[in-house]
């Protein structure tokens, strides 16, 4: 997928393969061998998140840990460089972030989430440019904590959105999803045929 990089040392931004299960180290050894960066010495960001080293063996791809898309957007800054983007305190309340140009960002999306049956319902808040797996992951860990929403137990289940079902590398911005608007969980899976 491209994924747009922009300097804060003011260079011009620029497009660069990135892949699915690409770490965050992979990411700087790709940006030291197109420009001659330290890899070390590179701090990333994405939608105002310090993107963090992995921990090694088994670490997550940027796309399903940061919800990194076709298109996104990543900040570099070089250490040292006083020009980073600021990392505000995580408080539990996310506000809107001003970015560089001085336009505010848009506020989470509140999304319904509703089980196939009616038998659950909950109501989300979600990134419009974030992955819908971050749906999943949000109501996995609800699930977890005992919020009592019905979801299969082996996790067989996908996401509908008006009558499409939602890849779930995408984002909900994608799929048209709008604040208020209903996502709903069936069970089973989705297969789609080999691409000739």
């Amino acid at each position: 997928m491209d994924v747009t990089f922009v300097c804060s040392s003011g260079e011009a931004p620029f497009k660069m393969e990135v892949g699915f299960f690409d770490t965050v180290q992979d990411i700087k050894h790709k940006l030291q061998e197109r420009n001659g960066w330290p890899a070390a010495a590179l701090s990333l960001f994405h939608d105002g998140d310090a993107l963090v080293d992995d921990d090694g063996a088994g670490a997550a791809g940027v796309t399903e840990r940061y919800g990194v898309v076709e298109g996104s957007v990543i900040h570099v800054a070089l250490d040292g460089d006083d020009r980073r983007p600021r990392q505000e305190k995580k408080s539990g309340i996310r506000r809107p972030k001003a970015r560089r140009d001085g336009v505010v960002a848009p506020a989470p999306l509140r999304v319904t989430v509703v089980s196939r049956c009616g038998a659950g319902r909950v109501e989300v808040a979600v990134r419009a440019r974030g992955a819908v797996s971050a749906l999943r992951r949000e109501l996995e860990r609800g699930a977890a904590s005992g919020s009592g929403f019905p979801l299969p137990a082996d996790g067989g289940y996908f996401f509908i959105h008006g009558q499409s079902v939602m890849d779930e590398a995408r984002s909900f911005e994608w799929h048209g999803v709008a604040a208020g608007d209903e996502v709903v969980v069936f069970e089973g899976s989705v297969t789609r045929p080999p691409a000739c």
